[in-house]
């Protein structure tokens, strides 16, 4: 029966009604008439917009892109536990004219009564509650129905939803919840934390973020003497930061602020579950404490969804999915972790095309808790452990992981200590072995790379297989040579490399173990015995086919050449070094031999070649930048050889020692005579008073301000105005035809490089243009 075949207010049918008739009589739609006045002046319970009694703060982006959605019939705010997506929509709709309907679901399990009940709509004799409801919203010209809390019965509430669209044009429904609908022409709208000020913020700063705003505010509103001050503003920040700048959290922290300073507060957070309880009387039950609105999210989840959660929780640090199958112990668990980022549980963060997962930090420790209930901690940290060694055990007769190994650990990297803590803990010592090869295959932007060394001479002392101690041994040794020590370098080197020759099964690790040694015996006054050691390492690597293996072997040679003053014998090394790395197209791993060849080219007094290598080396080693200190003093001693910039330079070179200092890296001692030498040239050749300022600048530089220190715009080395070996290749490929872009993925480095490189080519050749340097390069040709 369609809406209109019977009188709308009696019931009685209208056999000759004519479209949009909706009364059998006069009477009738004076009766209806009489009714609406009487339902607008005494509106049914919960269909009145909630008026909030303390202020909407921020959300100006998002309120600014809701209003954008205005010609869309479903939207649904979606986000986690305490988002604030109520006060959102509150704040949204109230700025409408037309009719507007509020059916707040939390508390009641019948959807279908919530919304009847909400739109004041009457029975109808002989007609379903659902009728009821369509024929109320058809008397409207511009409706909109608001949903709020639907995660508890988000089919019923689908079911409902879809067919009062289909049945009302002109209806539009905005819905709120921690999951979307999944209906058809639904706009699911995130919402998620309050925007964050920056760590060092001031409070100038800080007060143009909404999430430190929003402390100020509830924190006033129980103590009227409170401010955002200099003597706060550093706990505040990190208040807000920590937790996840979600409105709810920070509500309920600034509630603290009666009794606890932020600092305090802040000292607090490990405990949070316990801290933030403290909501108004008058909220919903499951927004008092934080506790209760996660643990709201929570219940709803299937057992398989609360089993990942839980399970995930324990890992405390992002992780992608192949950590996620492990730990949860299914083959794949692209459908747990999609349900849980539907549900507001997970966040997807994307960062080089790569996708990794994390939860929220209030959610995690929620969770947690649900864990160590379950007795499943142990449970996690033996799949995180299966997962580590599942990863390194393959690559372990290397002589160097693969990229894509490496890679992955270094994206899992806060996964390892939880491998190293457990397999010690059950004495599972040839398990303990494959953990600590892969924190020392694994670097962070915070961290060098390589194990402890009291963690490496433990391991050493463990019962294994003889193959895992060869590994172990030959990174005890690498772990000692970037620190100087030589001796103990080369006790390793050989005991890695006796256990290989008594296998001689493993031609990469037996030529890692002759590398190494070499480059000890090198150091320690037989570079006779070094040479022949590189060429039985570079013989077995001959056979393989293992570029990048011989890249590395190859750059280590050279390097130890040039510093017995070899430079000549070097160079033909690395240049095969540079060309086989280019050939992998791994620009990251090009750091090192660029390195290697800028030490060529100073060795050479090429200080224009060698200001470009160390520039190059620097950018296309941006992805682990601990390992560029080098970079950064062989582009200071390029500088200072061409007389260009001796401030910049002393900058750079204190910035490196610093880093050399703080983690007890020793340089060679012809590169650290090189380094001494150039500091003593810049105190002659800079005044008193810029020489202290030069210092002051490097010692007050992160390691990655001094990088983008040394990458920023400044005078160029020139060399009496001769074009690079690098700007001639450049412009040899400019003269080909090819795109910045283009030239940039054949030498694996970036457009913005080949930019530079083409400037400066054209400024020394006095050319205008850059058809006038494809010419001249073609010319250079013939």
């Amino acid at each position: 029966m369609t809406a209109n075949a019977a009188c709308v207010t009696c019931g009685n049918p209208l056999p000759e009604a004519v479209a949009g008739r909706r009364y059998c009589s006069n009477a009738c739609r004076q009766r209806a008439y009489r009714e609406r006045s009487s339902a607008r002046d005494d509106s049914p319970p919960g269909s009145a917009l909630p008026a909030p009694l303390d202020t909407f703060v921020g959300r100006r982006e998002e309120l600014a892109s809701l209003a954008r959605t205005e010609t869309r019939r479903l939207v649904s705010l979606v986000g986690p536990a305490g988002a604030g997506k109520t006060r959102l929509a509150v704040q949204h709709v109230s700025r409408r004219a037309d009719q507007t309907w509020w059916a707040a679901l939390a508390p009641v399990s019948d959807a279908v009564q919530a919304i009847y009940t909400a739109v004041g709509a009457h029975p109808l004799p002989n007609r379903s509650v659902r009728d009821a409801v369509i024929a109320e919203i058809e008397r409207h010209r511009r409706p909109l129905l608001v949903l709020d809390n639907c995660e508890h019965l988000l089919a019923d509430v689908a079911d409902v939803v879809s067919e009062l669209l289909a049945c009302c044009p002109r209806l539009r429904v905005l819905v709120t919840s921690r999951e979307p609908l999944r209906l058809a022409g639904e706009q699911v709208f995130a919402v998620g934390e309050l925007e964050l000020p920056p760590v060092e913020a001031d409070v100038a700063e800080a007060l143009r973020y909404d999430a430190v705003v929003l402390f100020r505010d509830r924190a006033v509103s129980v103590d009227r003497s409170f401010e955002v001050d200099a003597t706060n503003v550093a706990d505040v920040v990190a208040v807000c930061r920590a937790l996840d700048g979600m409105p709810l959290a920070i509500e309920l922290a600034a509630r603290r602020i009666t009794v606890l300073s932020p600092a305090d507060v802040l000292a607090r957070l490990g405990d949070r579950l316990a801290l933030l309880t403290a909501g108004p009387r008058a909220a919903e039950d499951r927004h008092r404490t934080l506790r209760t609105a996660i643990g709201w999210s929570y219940d709803l989840l299937s057992e398989e969804e609360q089993a990942a959660s839980r399970r995930l929780a324990v890992l405390g640090v992002p992780f992608d999915l192949g950590v996620a199958s492990a730990v949860c112990g299914v083959p794949d668990a692209l459908e747990l972790l999609t349900g849980l980022e539907q549900k507001s549980l997970l966040v997807v963060d994307r960062v080089g095309g790569h996708t990794t997962f994390r939860q929220l930090e209030s959610v995690r420790l929620y969770c947690y808790e649900r864990a160590v209930a379950y007795a499943e901690l142990s449970l996690v940290a033996d799949r995180v452990v299966e997962w580590v060694c599942s990863v390194v055990e393959p690559e372990i007769s290397s002589f160097f992981p693969s990229p894509p190994v490496v890679l992955r650990l270094d994206r899992n990297v806060g996964l390892l200590d939880l491998a190293v803590t457990r397999t010690a803990q059950t004495g599972d010592w040839s398990r303990h072995a494959l953990a600590i090869v892969a924190t020392a295959w694994t670097s962070t932007p915070r961290g060098p790379r390589g194990a402890p060394t009291e963690l490496l001479h433990q391991a050493l002392s463990r019962p294994m297989p003889q193959a895992y101690r060869s590994v172990l041994a030959v990174l005890a040794a690498m772990h000692h040579r970037v620190r100087g020590g030589w001796h103990v370098t080369r006790r390793f080197a050989e005991e890695s490399l006796a256990i290989e020759r008594a296998d001689a099964r493993r031609p990469g690790t037996t030529a890692r173990a002759l590398e190494v040694l070499a480059s000890a015996e090198a150091h320690t006054g037989n570079p006779q015995l070094a040479w022949q050691l590189f060429d039985e390492a570079a013989a077995l690597l001959h056979e393989s086919d293992d570029k990048l293996a011989r890249a590395i072997l190859l750059n280590s040679y050279g390097w130890t050449l040039v510093q017995h003053g070899f430079a000549d014998r070097a160079a033909p090394l690395v240049r095969e070094a540079v060309t086989l790395t280019r050939l992998i197209g791994l620009p990251h791993m090009l750091n090192p031999v660029l390195h290697t060849a800028g030490a060529i080219a100073l060795a050479h007094r090429n200080h224009t070649e060698a200001v470009d290598l160390f520039r190059e080396s620097l950018e296309v080693g941006s992805e682990h930048p601990m390992d560029q200190y080098y970079d950064l003093e062989g582009l200071a001693l390029g500088l200072v050889g061409a007389g260009s910039d001796d401030e910049r330079a002393l900058s750079l070179l204190v910035s490196a020692s610093a880093v050399r200092t703080r983690y007890d890296f020793r340089a060679e001692p012809y590169w650290q005579a090189m380094l001494d030498e150039a500091r003593a040239v810049c105190r002659e050749r800079i005044t008193a008073g810029r020489l202290r300022a030069a210092e002051s600048t490097g010692e007050r530089m992160s390691l990655a301000q001094a990088i983008s220190y040394a990458l920023t715009a400044h005078p160029h080395a020139e060399d009496d105005g001769l074009v690079s070996a690098r700007e001639l290749h450049v412009a040899t490929l400019v003269a080909e035809g090819l795109t910045n872009r283009q030239i940039g993925q054949r030498l694996g480095i970036s457009p913005h490089t080949v930019a530079r490189h083409v400037t400066r080519a054209r400024s020394k050749l006095g050319l205008r243009s850059r058809a006038q340097l494809a010419v001249w390069a073609g010319r250079q040709a013939t």
